[in-house]
């Protein structure tokens, strides 16, 4: 009977959120981190499913203890690389967002025979076996980033396996399951690397305007950091076209369809400790080289927002003999963006 090496790593850290983009924004930084691990496969793997927040993983050609080790370093070094650089790159403050780098990643692998199941055309692993490695999800271990080698793992790399690991009991139906793990050590990320450097990339304002909603700070955010609601507030637009499986951050890109033509904009911020902060910028608007906007918005009370707009403007060559007729459809055509924005944050229109 053919043997396997059963192996599935684990993220756990997510709470159980009850705001819409909260548990929407939560599924997408779940897929991108499964994402990561699957890129990360160095010891040819093959994924049976995904369940939840794990992977259901197998492989027939054994891997030596090393090859293994490493694997598992590969991956939890790819997966908080991942989440810190999410978080320098967020532009959300949502429950979700803000907690990505409190994730934490454990490994469990099991090592015995391998039978499958078919029903129709799917065929999966199935039996004792497989039950065993999901049982031990449900442990006692207090740690959690470790991984875990069942007996049968353990006993496998004998005379290889380094030292530092611990040995535990588990008693399920009435059986007891001897395991070994060890703590992930910490993962140390280079946060400056992964800082994006904003600084002089946002030009001087040349045109400011200032609102104050009678809507929720959050409310409001959500409507303009949310690129499948531009449209219900910008009726300058027809669509947006972006990836909706990734989470809107810094230097995420979009293609803005107008009424006529299209523009390519690119998501920018500035660091700001009191205020939530969102614009995007474009070298695509006519006569123009560059074209940014920033919108900042300031909580007064829990249904009043003040918004300070300020979008900065570089001139091209014809455009300077144009500025002032520019400067005044612009103006002219945030002020009704911001009309239809105030309604729709008031009403919670499609939230």
């Amino acid at each position: 009977m053919d043997k396997a090496l059963y192996f599935m790593p684990d993220i756990s850290g997510f709470t159980d959120f009850v705001n819409h983009t909260e548990v929407e924004h939560s599924i997408h930084i779940i897929s991108e981190l499964l994402e990561i691990l699957l890129d990360n496969n160095t010891i040819d793997l093959k994924l049976v499913e995904i369940e939840g927040d794990a992977l259901f993983m197998y492989v027939t050609n054994i891997p030596s203890y090393e090859a293994l080790h490493q694997q598992i370093k590969l991956m939890h070094e790819a997966f908080h690389k991942h989440t810190q650089s999410y978080d320098t790159m967020r532009i959300c403050n949502c429950g979700s967002c803000r907690t990505t780098t409190n994730l934490k990643l454990k490994f469990l692998v099991h090592y015995g025979d391998l039978n499958f199941i078919k029903v129709k055309q799917i065929v999966k692993p199935y039996g004792r076996e497989v039950i065993k490695i999901h049982r031990l999800l449900k442990n006692s271990i207090s740690s959690n980033e470790y991984m875990l080698f069942t007996k049968a793992v353990y006993e496998l790399y004998t005379g290889t396996i380094d030292k530092g690991w611990n040995k535990d009991t588990e008693i399920y139906d009435l059986k007891s399951l001897d395991y070994f793990y060890k703590n992930l050590e910490k993962v140390k990320v280079n946060s400056t690397a992964l800082n994006p450097l904003l600084e002089g990339n946002i030009a001087t304002p040349i045109l400011t305007i200032e609102k104050t909603f009678n809507a929720n700070i959050q409310d409001v955010f959500t409507y303009i950091s949310e690129l499948k609601y531009r449209h219900l507030w910008d009726k300058e637009v027809k669509r947006i076209e972006f990836d909706t499986s990734k989470i809107n951050r810094i230097g995420t890109e979009h293609n803005c369809v107008l009424n006529f033509g299209n523009m390519k904009f690119e998501t920018i911020t500035e660091p700001s400790s009191d205020d939530l902060t969102y614009g995007e910028r474009t070298k695509e608007m006519l006569f123009t080289d560059a074209f940014s906007y920033l919108i900042k918005l300031h909580k007064i009370d829990q249904n009043t927002t003040t918004i300070v707009l300020n979008i900065s403007i570089t001139f091209s060559t014809v455009g300077t003999f144009m500025k002032n007729t520019i400067l005044k459809k612009v103006s002219k055509m945030w002020n009704l963006k911001l009309v239809q924005l105030e309604k729709l944050s008031k009403n919670k229109i499609q939230l």
